[in-house]
């Protein structure tokens, strides 16, 4: 079975990393700006090395489809909003319930892109590192929307539409430049008070895959329940695969509702919990796959982290995703 990373990583061991030391002597240096961090060359050059780091070390632990390895100053949404018209970026908030912390965005006008953005460069540097396939991670437009203070035009049909037109042409941009896959994360829209919301996260993942000709568009759903929005899902013209939570308390939910899978979509199967520092026996990660693959066909399975392993001390996550692919590379043998 194939094992794949499912977001970025820590990169901090001991505290330290040439990366962090990089970050702060840029702030020392400058008003801390996604363009500032963007325009800065020696920032970006330890964020190349960084990036060659983390391919690596994916690729000693096993794993068959790789992180780009890409670590962005601050936070993706941070470093995104350079290539951004008619925005602002406003302080942290917290994402969903884990410890990571993202600058949200300020909508007061339809957005509009005047350029790439950063995950097309650093695909293309990681695609040129490595002789495995590379999956870029995207937060989804559905994600910044709901996290976005959004004003007049901003909070309009048309900015929402604008958020997926950009989203649209990155990825034809990455399909473009070799990707074969790539996950969008929407998780957000598994919360109670959002589920309502899939119409707009259907629209988005249509439009972003017919953009992106060649690519397979994996959505990832991590720390919550598919429940009914399960064959909506399987449903979205153009969807390639979809990213589900086994750990903790959405095992079993998420293992009854995959009486319901069919079709040939890729099911990128949660079984390591990226939120625990627990390293998971093979003999317990093979009893969740068999359990995943009475359902779904083992054929069109990936082993995955449940979501990003940044939520981890570095030694941690690696040691995570060495056993993960042990575990998912045996599995079938000897009867499991």
């Amino acid at each position: 079975m194939l094992v794949t990373s499912s977001g970025r990583f820590s990169i901090v061991s001991n505290g330290q990393h040439p990366l962090r030391a990089a970050v702060e002597d840029w702030r020392g240096r400058v008003t801390p700006t996604p363009e500032a961090a963007w325009q800065d060359t020696e920032l970006r050059a330890v964020q190349a090395e960084t990036q060659a780091e983390l391919l690596a070390a994916q690729a000693d632990a096993g794993a068959d489809i790789l992180d780009p390895g890409y670590v962005p100053v601050y936070d993706e949404w941070f470093q995104m909003a350079r290539v951004v018209t008619d925005l602002e970026v406003a302080a942290p908030l917290r994402y969903l319930d884990t410890n990571t912390y993202y600058h949200h965005w300020v909508l007061n006008r339809v957005p509009t892109r005047q350029a790439e953005s950063p995950i097309v460069s650093a695909y293309r540097h990681s695609a040129s590192h490595t002789d495995r396939p590379v999956k870029p991670a995207l937060f989804g437009p559905y994600t910044i929307w709901t996290y976005a203070d959004r004003q007049g035009e901003g909070d309009s049909p048309e900015a929402f539409a604008a958020l997926v037109d950009m989203w649209a042409a990155d990825a034809a941009a990455l399909a473009a430049a070799g990707a074969r896959y790539i996950q969008i994360e929407e998780s957000v829209v598994l919360r109670p008070k959002h589920r309502a919301d899939f119409p707009l996260v259907a629209q988005a993942i249509e439009r972003i895959a017919d953009a992106a000709a060649g690519a397979t568009i994996i959505v990832h759903l991590a720390c919550g329940e598919i429940g009914d929005l399960l064959q909506p899902f399987l449903a979205i013209p153009g969807l390639g695969g979809l990213g589900l939570d086994f750990t903790d308390a959405y095992r079993d939910p998420n293992l009854a509702a995959l009486a319901g899978w069919h079709g040939d979509a890729i099911l990128q199967a949660g079984i390591a919990d990226a939120r625990s520092i627990r390293v998971e026996t093979e003999a317990e990660l093979h009893e969740t796959l068999t359990a995943i693959t009475s359902a779904a066909p083992a054929a069109t399975c990936w082993a995955a982290p449940s979501t990003a392993l940044l939520h981890l001390p570095r030694h941690a996550a690696f040691e995570k995703l060495a056993r993960l692919a042990s575990a998912a590379h045996r599995f079938g043998d000897n009867g499991a």
